[in-house]
C-alpha cells in the first residue's frame, strides 16, 4: 500500500463552482502548477443522462465563469489591452470562445436576468465611484493618478484592509443593471452601501448591506429596488446583523442575529419594517467543516425558483437543508462535508467529500451520495479512518484518533494533537492531507471539537464563556483520554500543532504546561488588545464578549492573551505566518517569538512574504509544500525518538 507524502499533495484535485443547466452539470477541476508555482484549471461538464463527465474548456489557468440561462458561459478577466479598471466577458458556446464585451467594472458576479439586461455585482471605489460613467479619457486620468500615487496609500475609513483582499479602503460591493446591447449601465444602489446579500422576484430587487462613509457598522438594512422603474424602498433600519435575504412566496426572508457576531443567524419575516421570527437557528449556515484539501469558489446557498437551499453544520457533518416557513428540512443524511450544491427539477447535486475521499461530484438520492466521478483516487494509498471517540464530561467532547500506518499496538508511537482554526469551525470525518501524511509517516493523529466550536449550538460556541477556560481544559482532557485509550502511544513523545486559533490555542498551552515536546504554531493571535485594533474583523471582537468601550477591554482581554503567559513557557515552538495575513496579523506571531527568544527558549519564525491567512489551503503550492515540511522538520526533530 502507498505511503502519502507531504509531496503527494501536488497530485490532487480540487472541485469546485458548481452549476447546472437542464441534464449539464459543470464544475471547475483545479490541479497544482508547480513548474509556474501557481494553479490551473479547467471546466468539466458532466450529462446526468448518459453519465459522460468530459472536459468541457481547459482555461490552463485560474479563471472564473458565469452561467447564463442558455446554457452559455461567459469568462471573465482583466482587458489586458485596457489601461483602465475594464472586464472583458468572453461568451463560451459548445466549449468554443466567442465574441466578447468589456465593462468599465470590477466585475464579481453576473447575472442573466432578463432578455434585455445583465445584473452586475463589481466593486467600485468611493475615491470615484462613478467611475465606470466617465469617459475613457477620463478613466485613462484617473489610472494614472493612481500610477502616480502608487508608493502610499490614505486610510480614512475602516475596514481599511481585508484577509485575501488586501487594501478595501472605499470599496464598495454594489449591483448594476447591464443593457446587453448598449453595454449601458445603471446604477442600483446608493454608491456609498456595501451590498452583503441580494435576492430577485419579478421585477422586484432586495438587498442587505451597510450604508457608510467612515466606519462600516455592525447592523445591516434591508432595501427593495424596483428594476423597471429603479424607485428604492428602506425595508429595514434597524438591529441586527444580517446574514442572507431572500424571496419566499413573494415574501422577504432574512437570516440574522442581534447577539454576538458567532452566534447563529436565526430566521424572520420581514413585514412592515417588523422583524416576525420564523424559527431559531444556532449554527453556522455555511460549511465550517475544515480540510486542507478544498480549494476554489463554492456556494453556502443556492436557490431554485421559489426554494432556498442552505448548507450548515451540527456536530461533525455537513448538511444541505432546505428552507421552509417552520424550520430547515435536511436533504441528505450521511457523514461528511458538503461543499458546494445545486438543484433543478432533476434532482439535487453537491460537490464533497466523503468516505475519507477527496472531492468529488454526487448525486444526492434519497437523501445519500451517489458518487458519479472519479478524478481523485486514493485507494492504493494508506487512509487512515477517523476513530470515533467521546470525551464524558458535563459537556460531552466529539474527537478522533488517526491510527499510524502499520499500527502494531505492540509498539511505542509518538503522536500529534491537531487543534482547527475558527473557533466557531469544526473538525469532520474528512481527508486531511496534513493529518493523514503525519499518520502515514508513524504519528497518531488526535483532534476534536471543543467548546467554542460549531456544530452544537450557541451555548458551546460562546466565546466569552470559553476563550481560552474550558477549551482548552477540553484539549487537555481529551488528550488524556486518548493516552488511556491507547497505551501505544508514548505520552513522552507529543506534539501540538494548530493555526488561527488553533494557533491562538498553540500559544495559550506553551504558556500552560509543558506536557507537549514541540509545537507547531500558524497564523496566530498572542495578545488579543492590540489584535482587536488591527485585525480585519477586530470592531467585531469586543462585542462577542459584551465590551463596549475600550476602557473595559484591558483586563478581559489581557487575561486570555497568551503573551501575558509567555514567560512560563519552555517547548520548542515553531512559528508559522503570511506577511500579507490580515486577519491575524503577522506581529501576533512576533510578540511570542521574541519572547520566546529573548528568553532562551528553542523557537524559530518562518515567514511566507506574500501570502495571507489562506496560506496552508490555497497559498502558493511551492508555499504550502514548504510550510509543511518545516512543520513536519519541527515535529520530528523535537517529538520523534530516534
Amino acid at each position: 500500500m502507498k505511503t502519502i507524502t507531504l509531496e503527494t499533495l501536488e497530485k490532487f484535485k480540487y472541485l469546485s463552482d458548481l452549476k447546472v443547466h437542464n441534464h449539464d452539470l459543470y464544475y471547475v477541476e483545479t490541479a497544482m502548477d508547480m513548474e509556474n508555482n501557481n494553479y490551473k484549471q479547467r471546466l468539466h461538464k458532466y450529462n446526468t443522462l448518459t453519465n459522460e463527465d468530459s472536459i468541457y474548456i481547459d482555461y490552463k489557468k485560474r479563471c472564473t465563469t458565469y452561467l447564463m440561462n442558455d446554457g452559455s458561459f461567459l469568462y471573465a478577466d482583466q482587458d489586458p489591452e485596457s489601461k483602465t479598471v475594464h472586464t472583458r466577458l468572453t461568451k463560451i458556446e459548445n466549449g468554443e470562445f466567442k465574441n466578447s464585451f468589456t465593462l468599465p467594472l470590477q466585475v464579481s458576479n453576473i447575472k442573466d436576468l432578463n432578455e434585455e439586461s445583465y445584473l452586475v455585482q463589481a466593486t467600485i471605489n468611493r475615491s470615484c465611484p462613478e467611475y465606470h460613467h466617465l469617459t475613457l479619457e477620463q478613466q485613462l486620468q484617473v489610472e494614472q493618478a493612481k500610477k502616480d500615487n502608487e508608493d502610499y496609500v490614505v486610510f480614512d475609513e475602516y475596514p481599511f484592509f481585508y484577509n485575501g483582499a488586501g487594501i478595501i479602503n472605499g470599496d464598495r460591493n454594489t449591483l448594476f443593471l447591464v443593457n446587453k446591447q448598449t453595454l449601458e449601465i445603471t446604477n442600483l444602489i446608493p454608491l456609498t452601501v456595501d451590498v452583503e446579500s441580494y435576492d430577485i422576484d419579478g421585477d422586484e430587487l432586495v438587498y442587505a448591506g451597510v450604508d457608510f462613509t467612515d466606519v462600516k457598522g455592525l447592523w445591516s438594512w434591508v432595501w427593495k429596488v424596483n428594476l423597471k422603474t429603479l424607485e428604492t424602498e428602506v425595508l429595514f433600519d434597524d438591529v441586527l446583523m444580517i446574514g442572507r435575504v431572500f424571496y419566499y412566496n413573494h415574501k422577504v426572508i432574512l437570516t440574522g442575529t442581534n447577539g454576538a457576531a458567532v452566534d447563529g443567524k436565526d430566521f424572520y419575516e420581514l413585514k412592515d419594517k417588523q422583524l416576525h421570527l420564523l424559527f431559531k437557528n444556532e449554527n453556522c449556515l455555511y460549511n465550517s467543516i475544515l480540510t486542507d484539501a478544498r480549494y476554489g469558489r463554492m456556494k453556502n446557498y443556492y436557490k431554485f425558483n421559489n426554494d432556498s437551499y442552505f448548507i450548515g453544520v451540527e456536530y461533525h457533518t455537513s448538511y444541505i437543508y432546505k428552507f421552509t416557513e417552520t424550520g430547515l428540512v435536511k436533504m441528505n443524511d450521511f457523514d461528511g462535508a458538503s461543499d458546494d450544491v445545486v438543484v433543478n427539477e432533476h434532482g439535487i447535486w453537491m460537490l464533497g467529500l466523503v468516505d475519507q475521499k477527496l472531492s468529488e461530484l454526487y448525486a444526492i438520492v434519497d437523501k445519500k451520495p451517489v458518487q458519479l466521478t472519479h478524478i481523485n483516487n486514493v485507494d492504493d494509498y494508506y487512509v487512515a479512518t477517523p476513530q470515533r471517540i467521546w470525551l464524558k464530561k458535563d459537556v460531552d467532547i466529539q474527537g478522533w484518533v488517526l491510527l499510524p500506518k502499520d499500527y502494531d499496538e505492540n509498539k511505542t508511537y509518538p503522536a500529534i494533537l491537531d487543534i482547527h482554526g475558527g473557533p466557531k469551525c469544526t473538525y469532520g470525518e474528512v481527508f486531511y492531507h496534513e493529518m493523514q501524511a503525519w499518520a502515514n509517516m508513524g504519528y497518531f493523529v488526535m483532534f476534536c471539537n471543543p467548546r467554542c466550536s460549531d456544530g452544537r449550538g450557541n451555548e458551546f460556541a460562546n466565546f466569552m464563556k470559553h476563550y481560552g477556560k474550558t477549551d482548552y481544559e477540553d484539549l487537555m482532557d481529551f488528550v488524556d483520554e486518548v493516552l488511556r485509550l491507547y497505551p501505544a502511544i508514548d505520552a513522552e513523545q507529543l506534539g501540538v500543532a494548530g493555526g488561527s486559533y488553533g494557533g491562538f490555542m498553540c500559544n495559550w498551552i506553551i504558556g500552560h504546561t509543558d506536557r507537549f515536546k514541540a509545537a507547531c504554531s500558524q497564523r496566530s493571535i498572542s495578545n488579543r488588545i492590540a489584535q482587536i485594533c488591527y485585525s480585519d474583523y477586530g470592531i467585531d471582537t469586543p462585542y462577542e464578549f459584551n465590551i463596549y468601550d475600550v476602557d473595559d477591554c484591558f483586563d478581559v482581554f489581557w487575561d486570555i492573551s497568551p503573551l501575558k503567559y509567555a514567560n512560563n513557557a519552555k517547548t520548542p515552538t515553531l512559528f508559522i505566518h503570511a506577511t500579507e495575513d490580515y486577519r491575524c496579523p503577522i506581529s501576533e506571531a512576533i510578540q511570542m517569538y521574541t519572547v520566546l527568544k529573548c528568553r532562551g527558549v528553542d523557537t524559530k519564525l518562518v515567514a511566507f512574504i506574500g501570502e495571507n491567512h489562506e496560506l496552508s489551503r490555497a497559498g502558493k503550492p511551492k508555499h504550502r509544500l514548504r510550510r509543511l515540511n518545516e512543520m513536519t522538520d519541527w515535529l520530528n526533530h523535537y517529538v520523534k525518538k530516534d
